[in-house]
């Protein structure tokens, strides 16, 4: 259910993903040159979410379970990132892409593919016990090699490999006993084995491009293999295409119309491309926007910093971050499928069975926050954690484990009881009606049990009115949400809230690095912008004045820029604007600064 809010509406107003900022520099400045990113490091834009009666329907399994299990598996995990002896860099999968590895090579690594340690019930019971709910299966990836048994092409895993067992088909058996929903991603515009699959990131070393012809390799390979998937694998919960760059509207609308007749009860994602609408929106990888939908998305991410089994992985996610990640994804909305890359022999690494344990382990007591959970009541978000609601229950992922209380404005009844899910005691807590802000609901948190998010339980009768505009907690640092900022016809950004604690603060700007997880970038050094509050206007440059972890990102980090400061005579109202700051709201835009907004800290109490 909805939170009712006291001006009516909870959700934020968004155009598509993005607000209407500026995308250009201003011409004083110089960056270095930008590559446009390939492969899945690609931008995949918005798609407009079909928003009929039974669209709702048939997405609302997959919205309620908030969390999925991805695999990227193939032959490429035989080489495990590395080629003649050297590491290719780049994500592993894309390795024959990346060292441009002749075809008639690549293809002899099926005949030492032999993965007897394929157990299709411990992957699915390591997602189910996970928490996971739904469970993608790369049936066909870029290389072109199917990894189930294609009738359409021999270049499959059954009659090209020693191994002559379909692993589709046992995890579909496995997905039904666990009551796991099976989706299937296929790669429908890149094949690097196919000569007609010519387009972006096509096979350039082995064919010549000008002679390719997509449409025969649509006709001959893509959709007749789309069609034996969607007919012979049981029910299927979701489609998950991947790379629509390319791909020819006619093919998108027949990919489209193929799943709807065979499979009416499968959702499809927005990476199909060829304008077709969507179920739900994939954002970009392993990256959250400033700017989300309201609702119908699912951000993709990797547990190490590959998809595929890489030899030579490395920046294994800490349990903690991507229980917050999790947390995180629900407060804002949307669902999280989180990537393991099995090796050779079909084993999941070690690395990433913990992980999902440690995941596990959480969802014991957060799964009511998380499964069916909506997002966030409140007007701004909380340096301490995470906030999520269930019918009249607000739940609170409190990530700071130093934490020993804390204080939630807004909220105008007590809750009928506070407890801490995973300690399983109730919480003391109070009810301030006049702490200068207004009302203001503080909790006695219990000391974490380990080291992953607590999670809070509040209870109401009814659900809550949140008061929508956004206060000030006494003597702690104000969030300033850029998603929650006013834009003006002038691309200004301006807030209004009330301040509870006189004083003078520093006014930090919080932004992201941006860039592929191998090398993260900040490129908005230097750029200038004019910071006006109701006692004048300051001038200020971006520069990277210190960081701050940023968890649900893991390999990104948040950069302070301090831009100026406010004295704060007494409590009340205030406003507060940026101007001629230009703003970007997407990992490879290099024209602006990632913002993800401000951060008001107390330097001298009045």
């Amino acid at each position: 259910m909805n939170f009712p809010t006291s001006n009516g509406t909870r959700d934020r107003p968004t155009e598509g993903n993005f607000l209407n900022i500026p995308s250009t520099l201003p011409a004083k400045s110089t960056k270095s040159a930008f590559a446009a990113p390939t492969a899945d490091e690609g931008i995949h834009g918005p798609s407009v979410v079909r928003q009929g009666p039974e669209d709702i329907a048939r997405r609302q399994p997959w919205a309620e379970s908030k969390f999925g299990f991805f695999v990227h598996w193939g032959i490429s995990a035989t080489l495990g990132g590395l080629w003649e002896g050297k590491h290719v860099e780049g994500l592993a999968e894309w390795i024959q892409f990346k060292a441009k590895i002749p075809l008639s090579e690549y293809a002899e690594l099926a005949k030492s593919f032999n993965p007897t340690e394929f157990n299709a019930r411990d992957w699915v019971r390591t997602a189910a016990e996970a928490g996971a709910k739904y469970f993608v299966y790369t049936a066909k990836h870029h290389d072109g090699f199917a990894m189930y048994h294609s009738q359409v092409s021999a270049y499959n895993i059954v009659d090209a490999t020693p191994f002559n067992r379909d692993p589709l088909a046992e995890i579909a058996q496995a997905c039904d006993e666990y009551g796991v929903m099976l989706g299937i991603y296929y790669s429908q515009t890149i094949d690097w084995e196919d000569p007609d699959a010519v387009g972006p990131s096509c096979n350039s070393w082995d064919f010549d491009t000008d002679e390719g012809d997509f449409q025969r390799y649509w006709r001959r390979k893509a959709a007749p293999q789309l069609r034996e998937i969607l007919s012979n694998y049981g029910s299927i919960g979701l489609m998950w295409f991947d790379m629509p760059r390319g791909i020819p509207a006619e093919c998108a609308q027949e990919a489209f119309n193929l799943v709807r007749e065979l499979q009416p009860g499968a959702v499809i994602n927005s990476r199909l491309g060829g304008g077709v609408d969507a179920d739900y929106n994939s954002m970009d990888d392993n990256y959250f926007n400033n700017f989300l939908p309201a609702q119908a998305w699912e951000t993709a991410a990797t547990t190490n910093d590959s998809w595929g089994f890489s030899q030579l992985a490395s920046g294994w996610k800490p349990v903690a971050s991507l229980c917050e990640t999790l947390a995180y994804t629900v407060s804002r909305g949307g669902n999280l499928l989180l990537n393991a890359g099995p090796d050779a022999n079909g084993a999941i690494p070690k690395q990433a069975q913990e992980q999902f344990a440690g995941i596990g382990t959480w969802m014991q007591r957060a799964v009511p926050a998380i499964r069916g959970a909506g997002p966030s009541p409140f007007p701004a978000t909380f340096d301490w954690g995470q906030v999520a609601t269930r019918g009249s229950s607000i739940y609170l992922h409190v990530t700071d484990s130093g934490k020993k209380e804390l204080s939630l404005n807004g909220i105008t009844v007590a809750p009928d009881s506070v407890r801490d899910l995973g300690a399983g005691s109730l919480l003391n807590f109070s009810l301030n009606e006049s702490s200068g802000a207004g009302p203001l609901l503080t909790l006695e948190l219990a000391e974490p049990t380990d080291d992953l998010p607590r999670t809070v339980e509040l209870t109401f009768a009814k659900a809550p009115i949140i008061a929508q505009d956004i206060r000030q907690v006494p003597g702690s640092p104000l969030r300033l949400d850029i998603w929650n900022a006013e834009t003006g016809p002038d691309e200004s950004l301006r807030w209004s809230f009330t301040m509870a604690s006189p004083g003078e603060y520093r006014v930090v700007l919080l932004s992201k690095e941006t860039f592929g997880n191998f090398n993260p970038q900040w490129w908005a050094d230097g750029l200038t912008g004019t910071l006006e509050t109701e006692t004048g206007r300051t001038p200020f440059t971006l520069h990277r004045d210190g960081d701050e972890l940023y968890p649900i990102l893991h390999y990104w980090k948040v950069v302070r820029s301090e831009i100026g400061r406010i004295t704060v005579s007494g409590q009340g109202q205030q406003n507060l604007s940026i101007k001629d700051l230009p703003v970007v709201d997407s990992k490879w835009d290099p024209a602006g600064v990632n913002m993800i907004g401000l951060r008001l800290e107390l330097i001298t109490p009045a």
